[in-house]
């Protein structure tokens, strides 16, 4: 099959697939889809997410702070272990947007501590797969959940002009009375189009399945993202703006990430 005869369809495939799925998230520290980057062995990865919930729910869940204005800074540090393997940190903190029975409008507060481990293998011609498992310590004002672990499957092309990935991911949580064991399903997607080496531009969609013992596909959380990456002489910067759909508590986001490696 020629280059433009696949990417083309490639292309028509992840605009019916954002068309299927943007008509399912909560906001977290990162709000990333995975890809096949990783550090090399030795290097050290250090990356800043930021996002902004400009208009959502001023009611907290479980005493978890009101996601209206709600603002998230990250610091992530990772480093390569072996071909193939990377491990990271992840240090998120959260500043309230809205006073109420939980939260006070600009205070400031560490919402977790996350470890992950990601392993990335490249099948040729483009294709890679993978996966990237994590493990959560939460604090109560970021999710009712003291600890939770997230397996995400890892699954994209890139090609010259187009990359396409989607992590299909399920989420515990343990610790919160009343609550199921049963895993949450979550698909997320991301598609771009490279218009040059240094830009690319395209969209994301972070879905909500439901648990798996009581699946609800298309009633769950949905947030639709246009974004834009650049690559420049002070590292990768990527910018976002999104908003949520139906019942998702999110209505309209911001989001930047910028990374550089050492």
């Amino acid at each position: 099959m020629e280059v433009e005869e696949l990417n083309s369809r490639l292309r028509r495939l992840a605009i019916c697939s954002f068309g299927f799925f943007a008509s399912v998230a909560r906001a977290d520290p990162e709000i990333m889809v995975h890809e096949a980057d990783l550090a090399d062995r030795g290097q050290v990865v250090a990356t800043l997410h930021a996002n902004h919930t400009l208009r959502g729910s001023k009611i907290g869940n479980d005493g978890a702070w009101p996601v209206h204005r709600l603002t998230y800074l990250m610091a992530e540090f990772a480093t390569g272990l072996a071909p193939g393997w990377e491990a990271g940190v992840h240090l998120p903190v959260m500043r309230g947007g809205v006073d109420g029975e939980t939260s006070n409008s600009g205070a400031w507060g560490a919402s977790a501590i996350m470890f992950r481990l990601k392993h990335i293998r490249h099948a040729g011609s483009g294709w890679f797969y993978g996966f990237n498992g994590e493990y959560d310590v939460n604090a109560g004002r970021y999710l009712s959940d003291p600890r939770s672990a997230e397996f995400r499957g890892i699954v994209g092309f890139d090609g010259e002009t187009v990359r396409v990935t989607a992590n299909p991911h399920l989420i515990w949580g343990w610790g919160h009375s009343g609550r199921s064991g049963s895993p949450d399903l979550n698909l997320d997607l991301k598609a771009l189009y490279k218009v040059s080496q240094r830009f690319a531009w395209g969209a994301e969609a972070y879905t909500d399945g439901g648990r798996i013992d009581r699946l609800r596909p298309g009633e769950g959380d949905r947030t639709l993202y246009l974004v834009s990456e650049f690559q420049t002489r002070l590292g990768a910067l990527h910018f976002g703006v999104g908003q949520g759909f139906k019942n998702t508590p999110e209505r309209y986001l911001l989001k930047g990430v910028w990374s550089a490696s050492f």
